[in-house]
């Protein structure tokens, strides 16, 4: 039996960046967004992306959010979530907390907002997955398991807190040696289930990720990831690990050993990615990464998520974007990609347009 798609069916915004007062009624399969740089493309990208996730893709503050003409912006959407329609709601005053509303209501929690939508993006910035640092890879992991379990969010922010707490003392003069063993004792037992639940992950992600890069890419090229935990093992071998290096924790201030140092490595026919692949190579490296999002979450939590695409089809030729623009048409759900030339989106069918012109969003003509 087919997964059902999420699906936005109406999209409201006031007072967000620069978009202009909306009210977009989305096509259920394509939606393509065309305009000129600074229109407001990624702008309508990440109202979307805040109403699946709840914070911006571009790190913004929330001020910076709000157009400066006005104290707040306001987003609603109407989700088709394969049952009973949902209402999503998302106000962000420039002074005090942000809201978020599901069904009229306030959420016991963030858990409680990604178990009723999900949300897969792609924009340029994603690149660095492949090119930067090791951090980027590991909160890549850490948003997809906060989407699909509850439990693994709990334990992430335990341990941040814990590690966060441990690196505080490890800078004082005269640390309490009973706290540190008290946070080390946490960071062994949540980081133990922090390992094995991203290596599951990228057990489940190379393999889709692999087939979505040969596709892409026309040709028997292998892709390859790996997750390369700091320490070898489970809760054990992490508390001794963190005890081990006490004393090089206190000489440098903070903790030396656990997840929060883990990496993911890609390689590409064998070699590093992120040394020797082309630009071509890591857009569809990434892309295949998102393909892969995609249908983990479709078969994790028995939906397809909504996928936004930013400036997709840039640096790939017209043959990759071809076999690219073929593969999302098999994959199903909702998809939105903003590209400044409509006619590099290779898709004749079940596609919407729009143009973006100045923050206004019309149906293309």
């Amino acid at each position: 039996m087919a997964e059902a798609a999420l699906r936005f069916m109406r999209l409201y915004a006031r007072g967000f960046r620069n978009l202009e007062r909306l009210d977009l009624e989305p096509g259920p399969r394509f939606n393509v967004l065309s305009g000129d740089n600074g229109a407001g493309k990624s702008n309508l990208l990440e109202a979307l992306y805040l109403l699946g996730v709840g914070r911006s893709f571009r790190g913004a503050a929330k001020a910076d959010m709000v157009r400066l003409d006005e104290d707040e912006a306001t987003l609603e959407a109407l989700l088709d979530s394969g049952t009973a329609p949902r209402r999503l709601g998302l106000r962000l005053p420039r002074r005090g907390s942000r809201r978020l509303l599901l069904d009229g209501k306030r959420p016991r929690s963030l858990a409680v907002w990604h178990a009723a939508v999900q949300v897969v993006l792609f924009h340029p910035g994603h690149l660095a997955l492949s090119t930067g640092g090791s951090e980027l890879r590991r909160a890549f992991l850490d948003r997809m398991l906060e989407q699909m379990s509850p439990s693994y969010a709990s334990n992430l922010s335990c341990y941040t807190r814990a590690l966060k707490s441990r690196n505080r003392l490890l800078k004082d003069e005269t640390p309490d040696g009973r706290a540190l063993l008290a946070y080390a004792e946490i960071l062994a037992r949540e980081g133990a289930e922090l390992v094995r639940e991203r290596a599951t992950l990228v057990e489940e992600l190379h393999p889709k990720a692999e087939r979505a890069f040969e596709e892409i890419s026309g040709a028997a090229t292998k892709l390859e990831l790996r997750y390369l935990p700091r320490v070898e093992g489970g809760e054990e071998q992490l508390r001794e690990a963190i005890a081990a290096s006490l004393s090089e924790d206190l000489r440098r201030g903070y903790t030396t050993q656990g997840p929060h140092l883990d990496d993911v490595t890609f390689t590409v026919s064998q070699v590093s990615a992120r040394h020797y692949a082309s630009q071509g190579q890591h857009r569809a490296l990434v892309l295949s990464l998102k393909v892969a999002e995609l249908d983990t979450l479709t078969k994790r939590v028995g939906r397809t998520p909504i996928l936004l695409l930013d400036d997709v089809s840039s640096e790939l030729d017209r043959s990759k974007s071809r076999r690219l623009f073929s593969l999302l048409a098999r994959l199903g759900g909702q998809i939105f990609l903003t590209t400044t030339h409509p006619e590099f989106i290779l898709l004749d069918e079940h596609r919407v347009d729009f143009e973006v012109k100045e923050g206004r969003v019309t149906p293309a003509r």
